[in-house]
Protein backbone atom coordinates (compact mmCIF):
# COMPACT_ATOMS: atom_id res chain seq x y z
CA UNK A 1 0.00 0.00 0.00
CA UNK A 2 1.37 3.03 -0.71
CA UNK A 3 2.07 5.20 2.40
CA UNK A 4 0.99 8.14 1.12
CA UNK A 5 -1.99 9.82 -0.95
CA UNK A 6 -3.42 12.95 -2.13
CA UNK A 7 -6.51 14.28 -0.22
CA UNK A 8 -8.52 15.96 -2.26
CA UNK A 9 -10.97 17.15 0.45
CA UNK A 10 -8.54 20.33 0.67
CA UNK A 11 -7.35 23.31 -0.92
CA UNK A 12 -5.33 26.05 -0.58
CA UNK A 13 -5.64 29.92 0.14
CA UNK A 14 -2.07 31.99 -0.80
CA UNK A 15 -2.38 35.21 1.49
CA UNK A 16 0.36 37.73 0.43
CA UNK A 17 1.62 41.06 0.57
CA UNK A 18 3.65 43.01 3.13
CA UNK A 19 0.39 43.11 5.72
CA UNK A 20 -0.27 39.57 5.15
CA UNK A 21 0.74 38.53 9.04
CA UNK A 22 -1.05 41.35 10.80
CA UNK A 23 -4.04 40.75 9.23
CA UNK A 24 -4.21 36.95 9.37
CA UNK A 25 -3.83 37.75 12.97
CA UNK A 26 -6.74 39.99 13.12
CA UNK A 27 -9.12 37.33 11.42
CA UNK A 28 -8.08 33.65 12.88
CA UNK A 29 -8.20 32.27 16.46
CA UNK A 30 -4.04 31.75 16.35
CA UNK A 31 -1.25 33.93 17.18
CA UNK A 32 -0.46 34.68 13.27
CA UNK A 33 2.08 37.27 14.16
CA UNK A 34 4.29 35.77 15.97
CA UNK A 35 4.30 32.46 14.03
CA UNK A 36 7.78 31.68 12.71
CA UNK A 37 8.94 31.04 9.59
CA UNK A 38 8.75 27.31 8.42
CA UNK A 39 6.17 27.05 11.46
CA UNK A 40 2.33 26.21 10.74
CA UNK A 41 -0.76 25.95 13.17
CA UNK A 42 -4.31 25.19 13.76
CA UNK A 43 -6.50 28.32 13.54
CA UNK A 44 -10.10 28.76 12.81
CA UNK A 45 -12.34 31.81 11.16
CA UNK A 46 -14.88 32.33 13.36
CA UNK A 47 -18.30 34.54 12.96
CA UNK A 48 -19.17 37.10 15.33
CA UNK A 49 -21.05 34.68 17.45
CA UNK A 50 -18.25 31.92 17.43
CA UNK A 51 -19.61 29.73 15.31
CA UNK A 52 -16.29 27.86 13.29
CA UNK A 53 -16.58 28.58 9.49
CA UNK A 54 -13.90 27.25 9.04
CA UNK A 55 -10.64 25.30 10.56
CA UNK A 56 -7.18 25.20 8.72
CA UNK A 57 -3.52 25.20 9.13
CA UNK A 58 -1.83 28.34 8.67
CA UNK A 59 1.73 27.37 7.07
CA UNK A 60 4.59 30.57 6.82
CA UNK A 61 7.02 30.00 4.04
CA UNK A 62 7.92 33.16 4.81
CA UNK A 63 7.37 34.96 1.77
CA UNK A 64 3.40 34.94 2.40
CA UNK A 65 1.07 32.43 4.22
CA UNK A 66 -0.34 29.26 3.25
CA UNK A 67 -4.27 28.12 4.16
CA UNK A 68 -4.85 24.75 4.48
CA UNK A 69 -8.92 24.08 4.80
CA UNK A 70 -12.12 22.19 3.08
CA UNK A 71 -11.57 22.64 -0.82
CA UNK A 72 -15.37 23.25 -0.53
CA UNK A 73 -14.76 25.83 1.24
CA UNK A 74 -11.99 28.22 0.03
CA UNK A 75 -14.18 30.13 -2.26
CA UNK A 76 -16.33 31.41 0.34
CA UNK A 77 -13.62 31.58 2.67
CA UNK A 78 -11.67 34.03 0.45
CA UNK A 79 -14.47 35.94 -0.60
CA UNK A 80 -15.56 36.30 3.27
CA UNK A 81 -11.57 37.86 3.97
CA UNK A 82 -11.55 39.64 1.12
CA UNK A 83 -14.45 41.65 2.96
CA UNK A 84 -11.87 43.19 5.41
CA UNK A 85 -8.79 43.72 3.42
CA UNK A 86 -9.79 47.54 2.81
CA UNK A 87 -6.61 49.24 2.75
CA UNK A 88 -4.00 46.27 4.09
CA UNK A 89 -1.13 45.01 1.57
CA UNK A 90 -3.11 41.90 1.83
CA UNK A 91 -3.81 39.56 -1.73
CA UNK A 92 -5.77 36.61 -1.48
CA UNK A 93 -4.99 33.66 -4.64
CA UNK A 94 -6.79 30.00 -4.58
CA UNK A 95 -4.14 27.94 -5.69
CA UNK A 96 -6.06 25.68 -7.96
CA UNK A 97 -2.73 23.86 -9.15
CA UNK A 98 -1.83 22.66 -5.89
CA UNK A 99 -2.59 20.29 -3.50
CA UNK A 100 -2.36 18.38 0.06
CA UNK A 101 -1.76 15.11 0.38
CA UNK A 102 -1.18 12.97 3.85
CA UNK A 103 0.93 10.19 5.22
CA UNK A 104 -0.16 8.65 8.36
CA UNK A 105 2.29 7.29 10.61
CA UNK A 106 3.13 3.25 9.84
CA UNK A 107 1.92 1.84 12.72
CA UNK A 108 -1.06 4.34 13.18
CA UNK A 109 -3.05 4.09 16.84
CA UNK A 110 -5.15 6.20 17.87
CA UNK A 111 -3.46 9.76 19.63
CA UNK A 112 -5.88 12.24 21.00
CA UNK A 113 -4.43 15.34 22.01
CA UNK A 114 -3.34 15.92 25.20
CA UNK A 115 -1.14 19.63 25.59
CA UNK A 116 -1.78 21.81 22.83
CA UNK A 117 0.62 22.56 20.30
CA UNK A 118 0.65 26.38 19.48
CA UNK A 119 3.28 25.66 16.78
CA UNK A 120 3.98 22.86 14.38
CA UNK A 121 6.79 21.94 12.89
CA UNK A 122 7.98 21.70 8.91
CA UNK A 123 10.43 20.63 6.43
CA UNK A 124 11.00 22.02 2.98
CA UNK A 125 11.37 18.99 0.76
CA UNK A 126 12.10 21.04 -2.92
CA UNK A 127 8.88 22.46 -3.45
CA UNK A 128 6.76 20.74 -1.34
CA UNK A 129 6.71 21.10 2.55
CA UNK A 130 5.86 18.92 5.09
CA UNK A 131 3.97 19.49 8.17
CA UNK A 132 4.11 17.48 11.14
CA UNK A 133 1.20 16.91 12.85
CA UNK A 134 0.28 15.95 16.88
CA UNK A 135 -0.64 12.68 15.84
CA UNK A 136 1.97 11.68 14.14
CA UNK A 137 1.48 11.87 10.31
CA UNK A 138 2.22 14.16 8.07
CA UNK A 139 0.40 16.88 5.26
CA UNK A 140 2.59 17.96 2.31
CA UNK A 141 1.72 20.46 0.55
CA UNK A 142 3.17 21.55 -2.70
CA UNK A 143 2.23 21.86 -6.23
CA UNK A 144 -0.16 19.16 -7.58
CA UNK A 145 2.28 17.42 -9.96
CA UNK A 146 5.02 17.20 -7.04
CA UNK A 147 2.32 15.02 -5.05
CA UNK A 148 1.56 11.54 -4.67
CA UNK A 149 -1.19 10.36 -6.73
CA UNK A 150 -4.32 9.62 -4.60
CA UNK A 151 -4.86 6.27 -3.24
CA UNK A 152 -7.93 4.35 -1.99
CA UNK A 153 -6.33 2.62 0.72
CA UNK A 154 -3.63 5.19 1.68
CA UNK A 155 -6.66 7.51 1.84
CA UNK A 156 -8.81 5.90 4.30
CA UNK A 157 -6.01 5.19 6.26
CA UNK A 158 -5.35 8.47 6.68
CA UNK A 159 -8.81 9.75 7.70
CA UNK A 160 -9.25 6.32 10.06
CA UNK A 161 -6.42 7.93 11.75
CA UNK A 162 -7.75 11.35 12.23
CA UNK A 163 -11.41 10.40 13.24
CA UNK A 164 -9.56 7.87 15.76
CA UNK A 165 -7.39 10.72 17.19
CA UNK A 166 -10.03 13.37 16.96
CA UNK A 167 -9.16 15.85 14.63
CA UNK A 168 -12.44 17.05 13.41
CA UNK A 169 -12.30 19.04 9.49
CA UNK A 170 -15.32 21.64 9.00
CA UNK A 171 -16.60 21.63 5.69
CA UNK A 172 -19.20 23.11 3.96
CA UNK A 173 -21.69 21.14 5.25
CA UNK A 174 -21.16 22.07 8.49
CA UNK A 175 -19.99 25.61 8.63
CA UNK A 176 -21.01 27.35 11.12
CA UNK A 177 -22.51 24.35 13.10
CA UNK A 178 -20.00 24.56 16.05
CA UNK A 179 -18.00 26.74 17.98
CA UNK A 180 -14.10 25.97 18.85
CA UNK A 181 -14.54 23.95 22.24
CA UNK A 182 -16.76 21.63 20.66
CA UNK A 183 -14.05 20.52 17.58
CA UNK A 184 -11.77 20.40 20.43
CA UNK A 185 -9.77 23.25 18.94
CA UNK A 186 -8.80 24.70 22.01
CA UNK A 187 -7.00 20.93 22.83
CA UNK A 188 -5.62 21.15 18.57
CA UNK A 189 -3.63 24.13 19.30
CA UNK A 190 -6.04 26.37 17.05
CA UNK A 191 -7.25 28.47 19.64
CA UNK A 192 -4.55 30.85 21.21
CA UNK A 193 -6.54 32.90 24.23
CA UNK A 194 -3.87 35.58 25.02
CA UNK A 195 -3.54 36.81 21.45
CA UNK A 196 -6.07 39.43 21.34
CA UNK A 197 -9.28 40.07 19.57
CA UNK A 198 -10.32 38.25 16.63
CA UNK A 199 -14.69 37.57 14.99
CA UNK A 200 -15.91 35.61 17.91
CA UNK A 201 -13.43 35.91 20.74
CA UNK A 202 -15.01 36.64 23.45
CA UNK A 203 -17.71 34.29 22.90
CA UNK A 204 -14.83 31.43 22.87
CA UNK A 205 -12.87 33.29 25.27
CA UNK A 206 -16.24 33.46 27.42
CA UNK A 207 -17.43 29.70 26.63
CA UNK A 208 -13.69 28.58 27.84
CA UNK A 209 -13.64 30.45 31.28
CA UNK A 210 -17.36 30.23 32.45
CA UNK A 211 -17.97 26.88 31.43
CA UNK A 212 -20.58 27.37 28.80
CA UNK A 213 -20.41 24.69 26.33
CA UNK A 214 -22.52 21.81 26.76
CA UNK A 215 -21.51 19.87 23.20
CA UNK A 216 -18.35 17.77 22.29
CA UNK A 217 -16.64 15.18 19.99
CA UNK A 218 -17.22 12.16 19.62
CA UNK A 219 -16.82 8.87 17.49
CA UNK A 220 -18.93 6.95 16.37
CA UNK A 221 -19.64 3.98 13.40
CA UNK A 222 -22.83 2.39 12.27
CA UNK A 223 -23.33 0.56 9.40
CA UNK A 224 -24.74 2.73 6.91
CA UNK A 225 -23.11 5.90 5.41
CA UNK A 226 -22.69 8.98 7.64
CA UNK A 227 -23.07 12.06 6.17
CA UNK A 228 -21.19 15.23 6.97
CA UNK A 229 -23.92 17.43 8.35
CA UNK A 230 -26.40 14.86 9.00
CA UNK A 231 -28.52 15.00 12.39
CA UNK A 232 -28.58 12.81 15.69
CA UNK A 233 -31.23 11.98 17.74
CA UNK A 234 -31.81 9.98 21.21
CA UNK A 235 -33.84 7.57 20.80
CA UNK A 236 -37.06 9.67 22.41
CA UNK A 237 -36.31 11.76 18.82
CA UNK A 238 -34.82 14.49 20.17
CA UNK A 239 -32.18 16.36 18.37
CA UNK A 240 -28.39 15.31 19.68
CA UNK A 241 -25.87 16.29 17.68
CA UNK A 242 -24.71 16.24 14.25
CA UNK A 243 -21.68 14.43 11.58
CA UNK A 244 -18.99 16.29 11.44
CA UNK A 245 -16.39 14.11 8.91
CA UNK A 246 -16.37 10.63 8.24
CA UNK A 247 -15.02 7.39 6.20
CA UNK A 248 -15.77 4.51 5.05
CA UNK A 249 -14.19 1.36 6.54
CA UNK A 250 -14.69 -1.70 5.01
CA UNK A 251 -18.86 -2.66 5.73
CA UNK A 252 -18.97 0.06 8.48
CA UNK A 253 -18.56 4.32 8.46
CA UNK A 254 -16.80 5.64 10.92
CA UNK A 255 -17.13 9.41 11.71
CA UNK A 256 -16.20 12.32 14.17
CA UNK A 257 -19.82 13.98 15.66
CA UNK A 258 -20.33 16.65 17.85
CA UNK A 259 -23.21 15.76 20.48
CA UNK A 260 -25.25 16.96 23.34
CA UNK A 261 -22.94 15.93 26.71
CA UNK A 262 -26.40 14.58 28.21
CA UNK A 263 -26.56 12.17 25.07
CA UNK A 264 -23.59 10.20 25.32
CA UNK A 265 -24.84 8.18 27.27
CA UNK A 266 -28.13 7.15 25.37
CA UNK A 267 -28.89 5.67 22.38
CA UNK A 268 -28.17 7.62 18.87
CA UNK A 269 -29.58 7.60 15.42
CA UNK A 270 -29.06 9.14 12.06
CA UNK A 271 -32.91 11.42 12.00
CA UNK A 272 -32.58 10.75 7.97
CA UNK A 273 -33.15 6.39 8.07
CA UNK A 274 -32.81 6.29 11.76
CA UNK A 275 -29.68 3.96 12.02
CA UNK A 276 -28.62 3.33 14.92
CA UNK A 277 -25.21 4.86 16.18
CA UNK A 278 -22.37 3.01 18.02
CA UNK A 279 -20.26 5.53 20.37
CA UNK A 280 -16.63 4.18 20.29
CA UNK A 281 -15.01 7.29 22.20
CA UNK A 282 -15.83 10.63 23.80
CA UNK A 283 -13.28 13.51 23.61
CA UNK A 284 -14.92 15.00 26.49
CA UNK A 285 -14.91 14.15 30.26
CA UNK A 286 -17.56 11.97 31.27
CA UNK A 287 -19.50 13.43 34.07
CA UNK A 288 -17.90 11.91 36.80
CA UNK A 289 -14.76 13.14 35.90
CA UNK A 290 -15.58 16.42 34.69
Amino acid sequence: MNPSSRLPFFGLIRVSGDDRAAFLHNQLSNDIAQLPTGSACYATYNTPKGRVLANMLVLNRGDDLLLVLAADLCAAVAKRLQLYVLRSRVTLTILSDWAVAGSPPPQAQPAPPVTPPLRLATEQQGDIWHIHLPHGGQLLVGPAAGLPAQDAASETAWQRHEIDSGYPWISQATSESCVAQMLNQHLLGGVHFKKGCYPGQEVIARAQYRGQVKRGLVAVCADVPLPPGGKLLTQEGEEAGIIINSVADGAHCRALAVIKFAAADTALHLADGGAPLTLQHRFFPTPAAA
